[in-house]
C-alpha cells in the first residue's frame, strides 16, 4: 500500500464517520425513500466493495454500533429500491451493506432474518439467491461469509421470517412484524 493510498484510505474512513456521527437511526428510518442519506451510503458500500480485504478492515474497525445500525438501516433500504428499480446491483449494494452492519453481531440477534428479505428480493428480481450471497460473502469475515452462502440455499418463505411485502402508492415496501 502506498502512502498515498494509505492516505486517501484514513481520508475516506474519516469522512464517512463524520458523515455517519451526523445521523441517528430513529431519523434515517423515518425518512423519504430514496433520500441523500440514501445516496451517500451508497458510495460508502461501494467504497467499501472495491476497496482491499486490508482496507475493508480498517474501515470497519473505525465503526461503532450506532454506525454499523445506520448500515442496517440501509441494507433494507436498499432491498426495497432494488426491487422499485428493477436494480439488482442495488440489492448487491444492500447485502454488501448487511455485512457492514453485522460485522459485529449482537447476542441475540438474529441475522437470517435479514438474509431473508434479499433471498426473497433476489428471486422477484430473477436473480440465483445462491449466485447473490457468493458475490457478497466475499466482503464477510469467514465464519459470517460461510454462514451466508449456507443460506442462501435454502427454501426461504418471507413471512416465516416475520416480513411482509406491502403494495402501496410509492411502490413494493417491506415490513418487518415480530
Amino acid at each position: 500500500m502506498s502512502e498515498s493510498n494509505g492516505t486517501q484510505a484514513r481520508a475516506f474512513i474519516e469522512q464517512s464517520v463524520q458523515f455517519l456521527n451526523e445521523h441517528n437511526v430513529i431519523d434515517y428510518y423515518q425518512s423519504p425513500l430514496p433520500c441523500a442519506i440514501d445516496e451517500r451510503l451508497d458510495g460508502i458500500v461501494q467504497a467499501f466493495m472495491v476497496a482491499s480485504p486490508e482496507k475493508r478492515e480498517a474501515f470497519l474497525t473505525a465503526l461503532t454500533h450506532d454506525h454499523r445500525s445506520l448500515f442496517g438501516i440501509y441494507s433494507h433500504r436498499a432491498a426495497t429500491l432494488a426491487v422499485r428499480q428493477e436494480a439488482p446491483d442495488l440489492l448487491r449494494q444492500g447485502l454488501a451493506a448487511s455485512v457492514i452492519a453485522n460485522d459485529v453481531i449482537p447476542d441475540r440477534r438474529r441475522v437470517e432474518v435479514v438474509w431473508a428479505l434479499f433471498h426473497h428480493c433476489a428471486r422477484k428480481l430473477n436473480v440465483n439467491p445462491v449466485d447473490l450471497f457468493e458475490a457478497t460473502a466475499v466482503y464477510a469475515k469467514p465464519d459470517l461469509a460461510a454462514q451466508m452462502i449456507a443460506f442462501s440455499k435454502q427454501g426461504i418463505n418471507l413471512r416465516t421470517y416475520g416480513w411482509r411485502e406491502l403494495k402501496t402508492d410509492a411502490g413494493i415496501q417491506y415490513k418487518f412484524e415480530w
